[in-house]
């Protein structure tokens, strides 16, 4: 069975080494976008184009491959979220062969002459809008964003806007390695770029111009101490039960959406944001002195991506991301309503947790949830702190407390 070469372009035809141009002139089929493969359109090669329908060109290329030579064109390099990656998760890697290149990250820093090393790298080809948190930028100090024609660099602008994010300058940089077509532009402020129109392949980078992040004044970890949040009267998810309850949201993905409904002090749902830094929570509660007490320790841990609602549950929730989780820690006798809302709202195959110690509490999540078709599970979990004595020390227990979990089918 012949190798398929995927062959990274860099920045243009002008990276391409001898090597590369020997497999080109030598394959029989020539894999690739239009603009590559336009390049190669006098070489007499059959030509597939990379088009939406990606699953039916690597079918193409698997009945081709016992019969055929086959080189891929790549953007950049092949496996900088490229066609390369995407081949690996297809293809039988001991066929493929890969030939790095530049990828357009690297070009991009190498044009503004500023070393990389430290830079986060986003992608948001293919992404959904409303599923990018920009409020995870604020942790960054250098950002560089690989755009798509929907996703540009005015998109990215908006929602610095909509942020209200103004620390950092913007450089766009548009055809990279295109000769005379290639444009670099610096913006002060994400004003300037909207309304602006920009050629597309383009790089966004971002640098933040103020270095005055808050620190947080002592480490940050699951489970974290009830003292060091501000709560009233012992209204905390204590920090056992909440470390429990986080492992039971699954928070796979950097990017979920979690609503904390019932916040409370905020402690989950500052400590799920920790395991989120591009995703958001929405920390939802219904009692207006309790508003406080979660704004001061957001503050206090210097969470970026969390939003308070002060709202009984589910008003005000039309105009917020679908959750990918949610987690109940309070609703008194409203918890079912409260429950068939948030079993509704939830995301196919999201998560709900829901904490109690009520025992009529769990009887009620338990059959709501049924009655919304999850199949739910349940623990019991019993706690008891070390507390001093004059002549040793003994155990004090906490409250026990049912924590009831479940996917949505």
């Amino acid at each position: 069975m012949n190798p398929v070469n995927v062959i990274g372009m860099g920045q243009g035809i002008e990276d391409l080494t001898q090597t590369h141009l020997n497999l080109i002139q030598n394959c029989d089929v020539l894999v690739g976008g239009k603009r590559h493969l336009e390049l190669f359109k006098s070489s007499g090669k059959k030509q597939l184009a990379i088009t939406g329908d990606i699953n039916g060109l690597i079918g193409t290329i698997k009945e081709l491959i016992p019969e055929k030579k086959i080189v891929v064109l790549a953007s950049g390099d092949p496996l900088f979220y490229g066609i390369g990656s995407t081949l690996t998760k297809h293809i039988d890697t001991a066929y493929l062969k890969i030939h790095s290149n530049i990828s357009s990250i690297s070009a991009a820093f190498a044009a503004i002459k500023m070393p990389w090393q430290d830079a986060k790298i986003i992608s948001l080809h293919g992404r959904q809008k409303e599923n990018f948190s920009f409020a995870s930028l604020l942790d960054e100090n250098k950002i560089a964003f690989l755009t798509d024609p929907h996703m540009d660099p005015e998109f990215i602008a908006q929602g610095m806007l909509n942020e209200g994010i103004f620390e950092f300058k913007t450089c766009v940089l548009e055809n990279l390695g295109g000769g005379e077509k290639e444009k670099i532009s610096w913006f002060d402020t994400p004003e300037q770029i909207k309304n602006q129109v920009f050629s597309q392949p383009n790089v966004v980078i971002l640098i933040k111009t103020r270095l005055d992040k808050k620190e947080v004044l002592h480490e940050t970890h699951f489970g974290m101490d009830d003292e060091l949040f501000k709560h009233d009267k012992g209204l905390i998810t204590k920090s056992e039960i909440r470390t429990i309850s986080l492992s039971k949201l699954k928070l796979i993905k950097k990017d979920h959406v979690l609503w904390d409904i019932g916040s409370g002090s905020g402690s989950v749902g500052i400590e799920a944001s920790f395991q989120i830094p591009w995703g958001l929570v929405f920390a939802i509660e219904k009692h207006s002195d309790r508003i406080s007490d979660i704004i001061h320790n957001i503050n206090n841990f210097n969470c970026s991506n969390i939003k308070v609602l002060n709202a009984a549950f589910p008003e005000g929730v039309e105009e917020l991301k679908t959750p990918d989780r949610v987690f109940i820690g309070g609703g008194g006798n409203e918890l079912g309503s409260i429950i068939d809302a948030a079993c509704e709202k939830l995301s196919q195959y999201g998560v709900i947790v829901i904490n109690t110690v009520i025992l009529q509490s769990m009887n009620t999540a338990l059959t709501h949830l049924k009655k919304n078709n999850f199949k739910p599970n349940v623990i019991q979990v019993q706690v008891s702190r070390s507390k001093e004595m004059p002549f040793g020390d003994r155990l004090e227990a906490l409250n026990p407390v049912w924590i009831i979990s479940g996917s949505k089918p």
